[in-house]
């Protein structure tokens, strides 16, 4: 959700273009591609015929962590496909490579949630996906609130894989605080000067709007409500010393001490906070969580069709879902995964009531690109500018 170049985890996110890293923008610094992943590769052209069986060359982009280089290698050396992965470092980085006349050819991409029809209906770049290829993609494998879902369904048509999710919230040092439950608790007199907030616009800016009673509205508020959800943040503003210009960043202001508690962030930060020596906890507040997740789709230029579907079937998978749920602390699609799952992965997230996950954290997408009634996308990047130079 920042804008974070692959192999630098700890950039400062660029505000015009969209924030889609910062949860896992640490994760290439330990991770490196294995056998038949080449991250980063040249994406050639688009020309040349569909291939006809699995196998060879799959061109995919993804996030940083999220190309199942381990998950699928054993599926990769059987079908003998070379997977080629270029790194997403903001979403933007997808569709600059598919528009216009010639576009590069991508077999298989990743978008986050609010870029469907951006991406589908505006600029056309998005092929629909046949499900019958889909053979782990069904209603008895995939929790309902993934399958058929209007973020990547809509008029009878699937034109998205979704395959990972997981939930931004609250993050906090309990040596330096007592349990955090609200956000109100933040405002605490004690914790003067050890709050921060991420650079993380997609964490960030649904939890904005519902501490200022519009949750429910996001993303599509007015202009009047949009500027005094972030005049309610002055309080929360004021409680912090410093910025945390990435995720990274604010991992190593939990390790140095400087921070007690940041205002939502990836739910993997423990994890890595752990790994300095700080104990931090993950705490879903009273106001709920925020929601991410990323789907696999086809692009226009796809090539290599048959092993790209086979590709997202095996992502789908349960044993899968276990694994690359555990490698980046997200949470399965797969309703068989859990099972496979070790305690500590599984108890990331309550499987066995995901309706009241999504109530609580609900998927809300992105603000509109053009409305004459809502803000806009550019409108809110220019609000979150604003209250980051107020620090």
């Amino acid at each position: 959700m920042v804008d974070t170049p692959k192999g630098r985890p700890f950039g400062r996110a660029n505000l015009l273009r969209n924030d889609v890293l910062s949860r896992r923008d640490f994760l290439g610094t330990s991770l490196a591609l294995g056998a038949g992943v080449a991250a980063g590769a040249t994406l050639g052209a688009w020309p040349g015929p569909a291939h006809a069986a699995v196998g060879g060359d799959l061109k995919i982009m993804a996030w940083e962590g999220f190309t199942l280089d381990n998950e699928l290698k054993a599926w990769r050396e059987a079908n003998k496909v070379q997977v080629d992965a270029a790194i997403i470092s903001t979403q933007d980085d997808v569709h600059a490579k598919l528009i216009g006349s010639n576009p590069v050819r991508l077999d298989l991409a990743e978008y986050s949630q609010g870029f469907e029809r951006f991406y589908v209906d505006e600029l056309k770049i998005v092929k629909p996906l046949d499900i019958a290829r889909l053979p782990n993609f069904t209603a008895a494998n995939i929790y309902p609130e993934f399958y058929e879902a209007p973020t990547w369904y809509w008029d009878k048509t699937h034109f998205a894989l979704p395959w990972i999710w997981g939930l931004n919230a609250l993050v906090y040092n309990p040596a330096m605080t007592k349990p955090i439950t609200t956000y109100k608790d933040l405002l605490a007199p004690e914790l003067k000067g050890k709050v921060t907030f991420c650079d993380d616009t997609i964490a960030t800016w649904p939890m904005i709007a519902r501490l200022a009673g519009f949750g429910p509205k996001f993303p599509n508020l007015t202009k009047e409500e949009m500027k005094t959800a972030f005049e309610g943040l002055g309080p929360y503003r004021d409680q912090c010393r410093v910025f945390g210009s990435s995720n990274g960043d604010v991992i190593s202001l939990f390790a140095s001490g400087e921070i007690a508690a940041c205002f939502s962030v990836w739910s993997g930060t423990p994890v890595e906070t752990a790994k300095r020596g700080v104990k931090t906890i993950y705490a879903v507040p009273a106001e709920g969580a925020v929601m991410w997740c990323d789907a696999w789709f086809m692009p226009i230029s796809a090539q290599n069709i048959d092993t790209a579907y086979a590709f997202m079937n095996e992502a789908v998978a349960a044993k899968a879902q276990a694994e690359v749920a555990k490698a980046v602390t997200g949470g399965a699609v797969n309703k068989h995964a859990p099972a496979l799952m070790d305690a500590d992965t599984r108890a990331l997230f309550d499987y066995g009531n995901l309706p009241e996950v999504f109530r609580k954290s609900p998927l809300q997408g992105q603000p509109p690109r053009t409305s004459d009634t809502y803000a806009t996308y550019d409108e809110w990047t220019q609000a979150w500018t604003d209250f980051k130079s107020s620090f």
